[in-house]
């Protein structure tokens, strides 16, 4: 069965390549479809300086033949070092993978509103790029598509997009704020990654998850509304945003992964949605002007090494029900001076306050009796009732 799905494979691609030609007209490479009558704009050899604007013909004549020109095609103009101004007629499709890459001169592109797909690497590295629309009706937003664009200043994502690809606009250093539409459900791996001008992220319900590093290293971004429904942030999501200052978590958020805030230099207050049950390694980790965290009633147990490094932070409230706080959990948070317990029972709490002087801190306990006991909660300087 296999190998004769493997056959008639063979016999259409090679049926397909029969009625594709290749032809050169002036300094533009077609590939020709006889049966559709459509042509892919396949290569363009422009090198001189008359050559700064192209303007890409809708269609194509050959032997008598109208071709209509449907596809930019992969790597058509990559690497081209004069061309500045290119117009893509409307008809066009699908814009191929790395079909403008390298394009280090390329300032305006015109791209019409027939384009449904941009593939991956599209625009990598055109550095001079300031602006682009995106067409209503695209459905497509490639891998790394406007990767390394560091002077696009700003972009509309259509509602037409689903989902936004990983690494789209990693490292547009220039892009200072973003819409991102009801209809995207999920922001792919290091998308905004390095955008150190990214300040306003407008993030609209319908959004399912943020990928890996989403936002990382956005240095000027300094608050974010998270969607109520949201289900999944990944790690490293707003990590190094250290701007950050106000950060609201939705309802339906059930986990905060690791390094999800971690270097949040800026982040002074964060309050912990009811849903939540878990918070992952070193998800606060150096967040030095935070200055107090209330655990909510789900968690039970809170992972090692999850706010090390919050220098300011003076006040910790435990929920009833916390078994463990894992090591290094509170380790150098020098400042703290009272934390309120309020499970009966001890905490197992091991080297969780690592590099703390722990005279300095009153712990606020319901039953003073149990704590006394306990050789790691008597070290603490104080052990009074809860009032």
């Amino acid at each position: 069965m296999k190998k004769g799905f493997l056959l008639i494979l063979a016999i259409a691609l090679t049926l397909m390549q029969l009625n594709a030609e290749q032809i050169e007209i002036g300094r533009s490479v077609y590939v020709l479809d006889e049966n559709t009558q459509t042509a892919i704009f396949k290569r363009w050899w422009g090198g001189t300086e008359d050559d700064s604007k192209l303007i890409i013909p809708a269609s194509v004549d050959y032997e008598g033949v109208t071709y209509k020109v449907v596809t930019i095609g992969e790597d058509a103009i990559n690497q081209n070092l004069v061309v500045e101004n290119i117009i893509i007629p409307d008809g066009v499709t699908k814009i191929e993978r790395g079909a403008f890459y390298n394009c280090p001169e390329l300032k305006s592109i015109t791209i019409p509103s027939s384009v449904s797909e941009i593939g991956s690497n599209a625009f990598k590295n055109c550095i001079e790029l300031e602006s682009i629309v995106l067409p209503e009706g695209l459905s497509t937003l490639g891998y790394r598509a406007f990767y390394n664009c560091v002077k696009l200043k700003s972009i509309d994502i259509p509602s037409s997009v689903a989902r936004i690809e990983s690494g789209v606009f990693h490292n547009c250093q220039q892009l200072s704020s973003i819409t991102i539409p009801s209809t995207v459900s999920e922001i792919g791996e290091e998308v905004f990654f390095a955008c150190e001008s990214l300040k306003t992220v407008n993030l609209n319900e319908g959004l399912l998850s943020i990928g890996k590093g989403a936002f990382l290293s956005c240095t000027a971004l300094d608050s974010i509304i998270l969607p109520n429904s949201l289900k999944e942030l990944a790690p490293h999501a707003f990590g190094s945003c250290t701007s950050l200052k106000s950060v609201k978590l939705p309802e339906s958020l059930e986990v905060i992964p690791e390094a999800a805030f971690a270097r949040c230099e800026a982040l002074a207050n964060i309050e912990f949605p009811e849903s939540l049950y878990e918070i992952e390694r070193f998800a606060f980790n150096g967040c030095k002007s935070l200055r107090k965290i209330v655990l909510p009633q789900k968690i039970t147990r809170l992972a090692p090494g999850v706010f090390p490094g919050c220098t300011s932070l003076v006040e910790i409230v435990i929920p009833e029900g916390m078994t463990e706080l894992g090591g290094g959990s509170f380790d150098g948070c020098t400042n703290l001076t009272d934390i309120y317990c309020y499970s009966e029972e001890p905490p197992l709490i091991y080297r969780a306050f690592d590099g703390i002087s722990l005279e300095q801190v009153t712990a606020h306990v319901q039953v003073v009796k149990k704590y006394k006991k306990d050789s790691l909660w008597k070290a603490f300087g104080k052990l009074v009732p809860m009032q």
